[in-house]
């Protein structure tokens, strides 16, 4: 069966003297303080959003369903995960049907359907079709890429998604009685569908030649493609939608709302929608990435989350085209907002992206199109975890698939001990021709995100090393633990991790954890007693093999 490289149908398509070395070992680096590390592994304890947005809170690695272990390819299209009071969790995604009269899709139907966990994602039950396409509705060809809400006064499901009839791409709703959306969603809104025609909300909205939808666009009235729609709110009368826009090249991402899924307020302020997108390429274009020439195109798929007095926007950016291209970047990052009348929105203070695209070239055409996608925050009642699940595009089936993080509360002491940021931030290194780089190629690493690579350049001397220096404003006494995951290729290796234990520029204390690595990914650790008197600590680990070795997760904790 044809499979399609996008989210959205509507497109197809990484010699010093020794005593010398010695002296610039011990010479401390501008330790990074505890409040600006970034988890490399998470305590166990549930973490907010605004602990993740403050630098004290880390993504953990829980699972991911691939390719391989559920039998279907891009199982991730169309992800949208809803949770119950009682924790019940319902997976919401794509399926292909095979349709020779829906020639714009290449003989493929879209449809959507949906799976239920009652452990948390660990199994899910077989999926149920809910919407499947009908001929002769506006869905014929697609009912795909949207999004479920229950609403409990009703007692009702809501599912508003993208349509195809064969010739365009519009919004439609459909709803169904009952706690249990397992089962066909056939009530249809009272004037019918569709609900939303082409560039409906998006006129609404670009109506002003000063609006950055209008100006990027070349004037009002050129966004549209309503799509990927987000129902992120209900206030008691009102339904809140995010959605993407599009104007051939670029994206835009928008927020309309609605009580019926038939009449929408966008573009006005004084309705509590903002008047113009509150995500484009102006948004994008900072980030830490190396858009190809032309930069970023804008904003795509969304998802929100309210904590407190914030909504937090998870928004996928991208360069090249929305449409789904070889050799793109296409990432995820993470802004907040207290009001949602606000085009802008405030960055991750640890900067964008959150999410990384992969680098890796896996097919004649080099790498694969739009290879993240539908990544979303939902929220576990039951057990008080914010979750992140996202889908990374493969050719590889044991890691195409849907990768499942939690949110939980950090110790580490140590900035970018798990290498999120996809560079070297924090981390020094040492001795004679040691490399070091940081690799966008998921498939290679412990939990389908970026990961350390570093080896001596040749022949290893006693002081290559990678380090990092933290702060410890109050010394001990306590108990520290240190470790990370290893892994050397080709070959086993050895490498040393070293804890030194300073005040000032005397060494008060040293810990060393010999490591045999091997092939694959393996963790390591230890423990060492905080030493009164400490005023800072050096994390360093001395490559004593002739191999390139990997690095994940490193951590450092007192406790």
């Amino acid at each position: 069966m044809q499979r399609f490289p996008g989210r959205r149908p509507v497109r197809y398509s990484f010699v010093w003297c020794f005593a010398l070395m010695m002296l610039l070992s011990l010479a401390p680096q501008s330790p990074f303080p505890a409040e600006d590390a970034s988890a490399a592994v998470g305590n166990g304890a549930p973490g907010t959003l605004d602990e993740y947005w403050n630098g004290d809170a880390e993504w953990v690695f829980v699972r991911k369903n691939t390719w391989a272990s559920t039998g279907v390819q891009s199982y991730f299209d169309g992800t949208q995960v809803k949770t119950m009071i009682d924790g019940t969790w319902y997976h919401f995604n794509r399926k292909y049907v095979a349709d020779s009269a829906c020639t714009s899709l290449g003989g493929v139907a879209l449809e959507t359907q949906v799976r239920k966990s009652t452990d948390k994602g660990a199994t899910w039950s077989a999926p149920v079709t809910i919407i499947p396409h009908v001929p002769g509705t506006p869905y014929s060809c697609a009912a795909t890429d949207g999004d479920a809400y229950y609403n409990v006064a009703e007692n009702k499901w809501h599912y508003l998604f993208q349509c195809l009839d064969g010739t365009s791409w519009k919004g439609c709703a459909l709803s169904r009685s009952g706690a249990d959306p397992m089962g066909p969603f056939t009530i249809q809104p009272a004037g019918g569908n569709p609900v939303v025609t082409p560039g409906e909300l998006w006129d609404d909205i670009c109506d002003s030649a000063s609006d950055d939808c209008s100006s990027l666009a070349g004037g009002p009235g050129n966004v549209f493609d309503e799509g990927t729609f987000n129902i992120f709110q209900f206030d008691g009368t009102y339904y809140w939608v995010a959605f993407h826009g599009y104007d051939g090249i670029r994206g835009y991402r928008g927020i309309a709302k609605t009580s019926d899924f038939q009449a929408w307020i966008a573009g006005d302020p004084s309705q509590g929608v903002p008047n113009d997108a509150v995500a484009d390429r102006y948004d994008s274009a900072a980030w830490r990435e190396s858009w190809t020439a032309g930069g970023t195109i804008g904003a795509g798929a969304g998802n929100m989350i309210k904590e407190g007095v914030y909504y937090y926007h998870l928004i996928e950016a991208s360069d090249i085209n929305l449409a789904c291209s070889a050799n793109q970047n296409w990432n995820y990052g993470l802004y907040r907002s207290d009001s949602l009348t606000a085009t802008t929105w405030s960055q991750f203070p640890g900067g964008n992206p959150m999410i990384y695209s992969s680098r890796a070239v896996e097919d004649a055409n080099g790498i694969l199109p739009c290879n993240v996608q539908y990544a979303g925050l939902f929220k576990d009642p039951t057990d008080g975890f914010v979750y992140l699940a996202f889908g990374r595009r493969s050719a590889d089936p044991d890691y195409d698939g849907l990768y499942w993080y939690r949110l939980e509360k950090s110790d580490n002491l140590l900035a970018n001990g798990d290498f999120w940021r996809s560079d070297t931030y924090g981390w020094n290194r040492l001795g004679p021709g040691t490399n070091w780089a940081v690799y966008r190629l998921p498939n290679n690493s412990p939990d389908g995100t970026p990961y350390f690579a570093t080896n001596c350049g040749g022949l290893c001397a006693p002081t290559n090393s990678i380090y990092q220096d933290v702060a410890i404003p109050s010394g001990g006494p306590g108990t520290l633990r240190f470790g990370g995951k290893f892994m050397s290729e080709g070959a086993g290796g050895t490498l040393e991790l070293v804890v030194r234990q300073f005040n000032g520029s005397t060494i008060i204390q040293t810990d060393i954890l010999p490591i045999a690595t091997g092939t694959a990914w393996q963790s390591y650790g230890g423990t060492a007693t905080l030493a009164p008197g400490t005023t800072w600590i050096r994390y360093e680990f001395y490559l004593r093999s002739g191999v390139t070795f990997r690095a994940d997760d490193l951590y450092l904790e007192r406790r």
